[in-house]
């Protein structure tokens, strides 16, 4: 899920002409409606859409959906993919062959069909990357290219955990493999710890669509420092064992306290201590 328009409030440079979709590996699902796979079936000769397959290493296979309006923009995405792809086995672990697919959008089919909040912009929905645009504007591709990098790191992180990561870690890593972090969640999180504690990890065990809009902001920042820490204090490798342990069916809990030698709640209360030292602190 990326988050664009808490960032257009906060750093607009960061936001994309449209509205929402690491390393995810506990997706946030919104319920689709009625009829709306069929959404997803090979389109009849008299569709507009365009089917590009793409081979990546280690057998993965992907396909860009467009619309003909933006198949130019979708080709462009290519190497993105490619190299957010390439960047994983070097840094944490193997990624098993997967199959996936990025579909262009209108941006109001996108909410009628995944049923996301307004703020969000791109999403990782039931197994498909979808990244809504608007019709009659100019695509930023800078934005754009954050949004595929995030969303396809949630995708290569469901891979590596059977879909089994908590979502805070999830959103962490994606946030982290997007690009230059926005200074503007910071802040939002600085103000939400003046007058709350550090959001639950429990409750971002999933995803982040059905917190409340004024948490939001400082849940994907919380998630981005706390994703920090952890990869900081126990680096790639525990990370990579983790994810094997979750593939291989271990509860969250025992596969944290495995991989990384301290519980899940331990972890916690230290991240937490960590977070208000931060607020206090400053960025240093």
């Amino acid at each position: 899920m990326f988050p664009s328009r808490f960032l257009q409030i906060a750093s607009p440079r960061m936001a994309i002409a449209a509205a929402a979709v690491l390393i995810a590996c506990t997706p946030a699902h919104a319920q689709p409606q009625s009829g709306e796979r069929a959404r997803y079936a090979q389109p009849e000769e008299s569709s507009p859409l365009r089917f590009t397959p793409i081979n990546l290493a280690n057998g993965s296979k992907l396909t860009l959906i467009t619309p003909t309006r933006w198949s130019e923009t979708a080709s462009s995405l290519i190497g993105v993919l490619n190299s957010s792809h390439a960047q994983f086995p070097r840094l944490c672990a193997d990624i098993p062959a997967f199959s996936t697919s990025i579909r262009l959008m209108d941006e109001e089919e996108f909410f009628e069909l995944t049923g996301a909040p307004k703020w969000t912009n791109a999403m990782f929905f039931r197994g498909q990357i979808i990244l809504p645009l608007a019709k009659g504007k100019a695509v930023d591709i800078e934005n754009l290219n954050r949004s595929v990098r995030h969303e396809y790191t949630h995708a290569i992180l469901s891979a590596l955990s059977a879909g089994n990561l908590p979502g805070w870690l999830d959103e962490g890593l994606a946030q982290w493999f997007e690009g230059e972090e926005s200074p503007g969640l910071r802040n939002a999180l600085r103000e939400w710890l003046k007058s709350h504690e550090p959001v639950s990890l429990s409750l971002l065990q999933g995803g982040f669509t059905k917190l409340n809009a004024e948490m939001v902001p400082a849940a994907y920042a919380q998630s981005l420092l706390a994703t920090r820490l952890l990869a900081e204090k126990y680096g790639f490798p525990a990370l990579a064992a983790y994810f094997l342990l979750l593939r291989d069916g271990v509860d969250s809990d025992s596969a944290f306290e495995t991989a990384f030698n301290i519980s899940i709640s331990d972890f916690e209360s230290h991240m937490g201590r960590a977070l208000k030292r931060w607020a206090v602190q400053g960025d240093n």
